[in-house]
């Protein structure tokens, strides 16, 4: 079935592009028949799609780069991904690794052999940190927004030579599964239910978040999605973020609700709870999303659902490390290529996982970090409220990647 075309800016194409196993539907701006222009590849976050940079594409095209921004695997109208419900899709091809192989696939469909820039937003930050981290040779450089790198794995060390009385040396939290993929994790849900609260990414880990989320009437989904951006964004006078002292349940709590949620919420009644003292019952519109594009998401996910970008979720943090083990060989690896980080001021996101914001700065999980800006009365959405910024940001820092 022919989809209608999407409301792009001038200059924006959309098409779709076969890889080994994915149909992948891509924006892009900039191409050239010869590929003689330096590629950079955006990758959006949740609950988005490549249309989240349908801001930024023009701007880097214009500076002389061809840009591609995909639908990402489970993600809008990307094709070829495992569709199966919650207890029969094969999350293994949801891993971190099959997202750099989605990545670097389709970069060769392109014609390319390497990326000038992967600039990543939201769990996009994750799947870009990821590209840097396991092909530093082949993505030149890396932007991450929204979500910092928390670092590689950290393994237990020295194990078969610790005093049996002192006990061993075990990993600290953190790593590319996030804390809330590590040892760490353990015992946080216990600790959150007994304040009645729980952690958005296991709520989206569960059987029943995709059918909570997806089987909304039309008007509900337009409501829900307006409310979600809304809440998350620099409008929200709601929003006062700060760093957290650790990864505890005393201070995850210090989150805003569409982080840490009401116990027996769901993730459309926690938004319309924080939504109900709003100016028009949070339909008011945004001059960044405007409801003609709001309307563009809320007819996206309508049509396909949350469970394909759920599954992300699912993959690194129900399930256990069981699809994340592969990046134990990265133990201690730092980011390599040239990084920059840029973030709404006003985005919790910045510090959802304590500490990671200090070691990209400290040298500890990112080894040249050339940029870094937190973007005045912006939120969590910086791609589409601060497109200026970020365009500004990814050139200053491939202005100094040589070819």
């Amino acid at each position: 079935m022919a989809l209608p075309p999407l409301p792009l800016p001038a200059g924006v194409t959309s098409r779709n592009i076969q890889t080994n196993d994915l149909n992948i539907h891509i924006l892009e701006a900039g191409q050239t028949p010869e590929n003689n222009k330096p590629l950079i590849i955006l990758l959006h976050g949740f609950p988005e799609i490549a249309y989240s940079w349908r801001r930024v594409i023009p701007k880097l095209a214009a500076a002389g780069f061809y840009v591609v921004a995909p639908d990402q695997r489970g993600f809008g109208r990307t094709t070829g991904w495992d569709t199966r419900g919650y207890e029969d899709v094969d999350l293994a091809t949801f891993s971190l690794s099959m997202l750099v192989r989605d990545i670097v696939l389709l970069a060769h469909a392109l014609g390319y052999r390497s990326v000038r820039c992967v600039a990543g937003h939201d769990c996009g930050a994750v799947s870009a940190a990821a590209c840097a981290l396991i092909r530093p040779d082949f993505f030149q450089s890396v932007a991450l927004m929204s979500h910092p790198f928390n670092g590689a794995p950290d393994l237990p060390f020295n194990t078969a030579n610790a005093d049996a009385a002192t006990g061993s040396e075990t990993a600290a939290a953190g790593g590319a599964g996030g804390a809330e993929g590590s040892a760490a994790a353990a015992g946080i849900h216990d600790a959150l239910a007994e304040l009645g609260r729980k952690h958005y990414k296991w709520y989206y880990s569960t059987k029943q978040a995709g059918p909570e989320m997806s089987d909304l009437e039309p008007d509900e989904m337009h409501r829900f999605l307006r409310g979600y951006f809304h809440l998350k964004s620099g409008s929200w006078l709601g929003n006062r973020p700060h760093p957290l002292g650790k990864w505890s349940a005393a201070d995850l709590v210090k989150l805003p609700g569409y982080y840490i949620m009401p116990l027996n919420e769901t993730m459309p009644g926690t938004v319309a709870h924080d939504m109900e003292h709003e100016p028009s019952g949070g339909l008011a519109s945004h001059s960044w999303l405007p409801d003609e594009e709001l309307a563009v998401y809320a007819a996206e996910y309508s049509r396909t659902g949350f469970q394909g970008g759920l599954n992300w979720y699912r993959v690194r943090t129900a399930a256990r490390g069981r699809y994340t083990k592969d990046f134990d060989v990265f133990a201690g690896k730092k980011l390599e290529p040239p990084c920059a980080y840029v973030s709404g001021k006003l985005d919790w996101g910045n510090y959802q996982e304590p500490g990671a914001i200090e070691k990209m700065k400290n040298g500890i999980s990112c080894a040249d970090l050339r940029v870094f800006r937190l973007v005045d009365g912006v939120g969590h959405w910086t791609p589409q409220e601060s497109p200026d910024e970020v365009t500004r940001a990814i050139l200053d820092l491939i202005g100094g990647v040589r070819d």
